[in-house]
């Protein structure tokens, strides 16, 4: 048997059409990938927006870190320059005062977002048995 019909034979089993697709398929199985993540993964049907805030609180918390580091690497805390700091990223920092907004805003929008992830795992019981360790 040759090695072009053990080719043909094990792309004949593929679930696309295009056989574009099923040659990349083959040798890369990107497509088989997506079709299982995005079409044949198992989902809880109670599934909503409210489920979006526990990676919504990440990257509010990734984003703080960032705007954080910046701000520390102007800020002075010294009894008399602390003050004089502040000014400094607010006004001399390139897009200092945005800086700063944005990681201010953040502290806010990071509690509301993590509270509000608490209470769905409290409204859904996801503390119940499989999961009580989470």
């Amino acid at each position: 048997m040759s090695s072009q019909s053990i080719e043909r034979g094990s792309q004949s089993k593929s679930q696309f059409s295009n056989p574009v697709v099923r040659w990349i398929d083959y040798r890369l199985p990107v497509f088989t990938f997506l079709d299982h993540e995005l079409n044949s993964y198992p989902t809880p049907r109670n599934l909503n927006y409210l489920w979006n805030f526990g990676s919504l609180a990440g990257i509010v918390l990734v984003i703080m870190m960032v705007t954080g580091i910046v701000l520390a690497m102007h800020y002075v805390p010294a009894g008399d320059g602390a003050f004089r700091s502040v000014e400094h990223i607010m006004r001399d920092v390139n897009y200092g005062w945005l800086i700063r907004y944005v990681h201010t805003t953040g502290a806010s929008i990071f509690f509301a977002v993590v509270y509000i992830h608490i209470f769905r795992g409290l409204y859904y019981g996801s503390y119940k048995p499989p999961r009580e360790l989470l």
